[in-house]
């Protein structure tokens, strides 16, 4: 019996530690003139704590799936609490090759965020 109560409080603990502290909404990546791509999303804080200064990496990829080159915005410099949205846009130079592009978060203080939802996208 202790056993089966060690085993479900394992269990529930390893599920708490899989939940995003971001959840991306929408991502999508188009061409948008020679050379150019515009990026836009929007991302949801779902995980317990709030996230300061959120920043999105775009991690461009070609077709076998190698990243080409990495950009990063920031998307937001206050506090965002539990439950909050927010958008971002971006307009980069398109790598040659790049077909899809996955994301990752941090914060301020540079601490990987754990991403739910991070792709990869394709570029329209």
């Amino acid at each position: 019996m202790k056993f089966v109560a060690l085993l479900l409080c394992l269990c529930t603990l390893a599920a708490a530690q899989r939940r995003p502290d971001v959840q991306v909404l929408e991502a999508k990546a188009r061409r948008v003139e020679e050379g150019k791509i515009a990026v836009d999303g929007r991302v949801k804080v779902t995980g317990e704590k709030p996230v300061k200064g959120l920043v999105i990496v775009f991690d461009f990829l070609s077709t076998e799936g190698e990243t080409l080159t990495s950009q990063k915005i920031q998307v937001e410099d206050d506090v965002l609490d539990r439950g909050e949205e927010s958008s971002f846009h971006a307009a980069t130079l398109n790598p040659p090759g790049s077909v899809r592009f996955r994301l990752r978060a941090y914060d301020s203080a540079d601490r990987e965020l754990r991403l739910g939802n991070s792709g990869p996208y394709t570029i329209e």
